[in-house]
């Protein structure tokens, strides 16, 4: 189990306002690992899959939702940028070098494949109707097959991407380093329409009621027609960076910036709302500790959102209020991640440093924001169930598909498949998911092999399940 399940479950630092013990903020469990959280946490089927990685070691980690209990931990030969799970399948892409896109069973832990990338990943994979979408450093926009991740199109940009794709009404939407919004056919990837503006988008972008929401560089929340591409409305932030990921409910956008502000604009004209400054009272640890990188998520009221200061704050959606914070006692510096918080049957589920959180929300639903509505860094089971196709093919069907694309790579020079993306890399039996050893290389290895033993009870009764349902 390794020693994140040797010791999850423990209820370690923390502490919270005089008004959270009746509001919400109170411990329901920690799991403690010995590498740093890389991702926010996707909840989905009652498991938190959180990537966690310290050189160089690089894992995905499994946990039980309800007792913390560390289920599975992976071993990948690189840091994962995002989880994605969808059709009971885990998707996660690796960040950077010779990185490669991964597909897990959600429910053996068993690799169904992995493949290298021409340009490495450097977004979430957004997964919708049985087709991957992710962005590049070198500014490729993928679109794979989920089943066997060969590619559909790409989609070429002059600059980076790191703002992750967003899949609504059949156009993907992302933002790129060059400036530019870029709305993109789903099907076909090609170009509907571009927006330019004022500096870098790092923010990822988010759908509502015919609009597209993002941040930009230079400190401005913009509106755009999600059609044709017009700018609707702009507000000024602070004048500083903007990586945060907007969220939209109930007719209202929230958006944090570098300054340690978080803003509530109408969704409709981009009149503010109120603006609150959560980090005044912040850590300075290395000059960072006032921004709010992280994107928030709404349930039932409530703003949620993580801050470089270390905090958890819950902030009253309507006043901007702050209801109660939780204070992990690490402040995180520029270039660790930002965890964005994610909000299911009343628990807040986030990471910071080594230690993955479930705390009580104070509310008894889950996030219903846009970016858990598009499952934007970190999701729920609402988007796994919205992205799902309906046709998936069966394990079997995609062992058969991945044995017939590596049997056709092997026919091409330098043993590609010839689309820009190489052959899966299996291991001498073919299965492609053998255990390997704690050295950072793919498979779930010695310790996820000990995860497994743990939590085989839970997994053959998941199974059981899921068979009677399907």
């Amino acid at each position: 189990m390794g020693v994140g399940g040797a010791i999850a479950g423990i209820f370690l630092a923390g502490t919270v306002s005089a008004t959270a013990a009746t509001n919400g903020g109170t411990v329901e469990w920690t799991y403690e690992a010995d590498q740093r959280a890389r991702t926010a946490p996707t909840v989905v089927d009652g498991v938190v899959y959180v990537g966690m990685s310290d050189q160089p070691s690089h894992r995905l980690h499994a946990i039980d939702a309800d007792t913390g209990d560390g289920l599975e931990e992976i071993f990948q030969s690189r840091p994962i940028n995002e989880v994605t799970v969808v059709n009971d399948i885990v998707f996660i892409a690796q960040d950077g070098g010779d990185a490669a896109v991964e597909a897990y069973d959600a429910v053996t832990n068993e690799r169904l494949y992995s493949v290298d990338m021409e340009h490495a990943p450097s977004t979430q994979p957004t997964v919708s109707d049985g087709i991957i979408y992710l962005g590049s450093d070198d500014g490729i926009v993928y679109a794979l097959d989920a089943w066997t991740a060969e590619r559909e199109w790409t989609f070429e940009i002059d600059d980076g991407v790191n703002s992750a794709p967003v899949v609504s009404d059949g156009t993907v939407y992302v933002g790129c380093n060059d400036e530019t919004l870029y709305a993109i056919d789903a099907e076909t990837g090609d170009e509907e329409w571009s927006f330019e503006a004022n500096g870098p988008i790092r923010s990822s972008p988010t759908v509502a009621d015919g609009t597209v929401y993002v941040g930009e560089a230079g400190g401005r929340l913009l509106a755009v027609d999600a059609a044709d591409g017009q700018l609707e409305w702009e507000y000024q932030l602070q004048p500083t960076n903007v990586s945060s990921s907007p969220t939209v409910s109930n007719g209202t956008v929230y958006i944090g910036d570098w300054e340690g502000y978080m803003y509530a604009v109408d969704a409709e004209d981009g009149t503010e709302e109120w603006t609150t400054n959560v980090t005044d009272e912040a850590r300075d640890s290395s000059g960072e500790g006032d921004k709010v990188r992280s994107s928030p998520t709404v349930a039932e009221g409530t703003v949620f959102v993580f801050s470089d200061d270390g905090y958890l704050y819950a902030l009253d959606a309507d006043s901007g209020s702050v209801a109660w914070r939780f204070d992990t006692e690490t402040p995180i510096g520029i270039m660790r991640h930002a965890p964005s918080p994610t909000v299911v049957d009343g628990v807040v589920y986030f990471a910071n440093e080594t230690t993955v959180y479930a705390v009580n929300a104070g509310v008894s639903g889950s996030g219903t924001g846009t970016r858990m509505q598009y499952g934007t860094l970190g999701h729920h089971d609402v988007w796994a169930e919205t992205a799902a196709a309906a046709d998936r093919p069966s394990l079997e069907e995609i062992e058969q598909q991945r044995e017939s694309r590596d049997g056709r790579s092997t026919d091409t020079e330098n043993g590609g498949t010839g689309d820009g993306v190489e052959g899966s890399e299996s291991d001498d039996d073919g299965t492609g998911g053998a255990e390997s050893g704690d050295d950072g290389s793919p498979g779930p290895g010695a310790v996820g092999a000990l995860a497994g033993l743990a939590g085989v009870s839970y997994l053959l009764a998941r199974r059981s399940s899921e068979e009677g349902t399907r």
